[in-house]
């Protein structure tokens, strides 16, 4: 099981400034993760690889639970099904935190590889055809188009790129 070890300093700086993330940020989205993906949450070992990978996904859920906590102040008291039931009930959050995400990573991946990536191509890499579904149908107005194959392993090449950097920043 994950305790929040890190620091606000193995995540990139722009983006801990620019969003005002907090020790307590990192707190609750350790909690909120647990209520709802269970213990061994997965996304807290994409966040713990810190760098730009686990900046881009502590950004996807700090995003995604301040909606959440503007809507419910005592979601993170709930219990494990009440917290997924919200999530399930509120997916324009979702949808804001997966463009803000993806927006990151592909800005990331523009300067440090010098390579464009469409934002389809890497939702689909990165989460999946659900989520690529849940911003398509969103309100949220972002340039998003189905992507080739091609494409879509092109982002996998990219995302492995940056997870295999760890917490290093360039």
């Amino acid at each position: 099981m994950w305790r929040v070890a890190l620091s606000l300093a193995d995540f990139d700086p722009r983006v801990v400034a620019e969003y005002d993330i907090t020790d307590e940020d990192l707190e609750q989205v350790a909690r909120y993760l647990r209520l709802l993906q269970g213990l061994d949450a997965p996304t807290l070992e994409d966040i713990a690889i810190g760098g730009y990978y686990g900046t881009a996904a502590l950004l996807h859920e700090v995003v995604e639970l301040r909606v959440l906590l503007a809507r419910d102040r005592r979601l993170l008291r709930r219990s494990p099904a009440l917290v997924k039931r919200f999530f399930l009930d509120n997916p324009e959050a979702h949808a804001l935190a997966l463009a803000v995400e993806h927006i990151y990573l592909r800005e990331v991946i523009a300067r440090l590889f010098k390579q464009d990536t469409a934002l389809g191509a890497l939702i689909l890499a990165n989460a999946g055809r659900w989520d690529f579904y849940v911003l398509a149908e969103s309100n949220i107005l972002v340039p998003l188009f189905e992507p080739t194959d091609d494409e879509v392993v092109q982002a996998k090449f990219c995302l492995l790129r940056l997870r295999q950097l760890g917490g290093r920043m360039l």
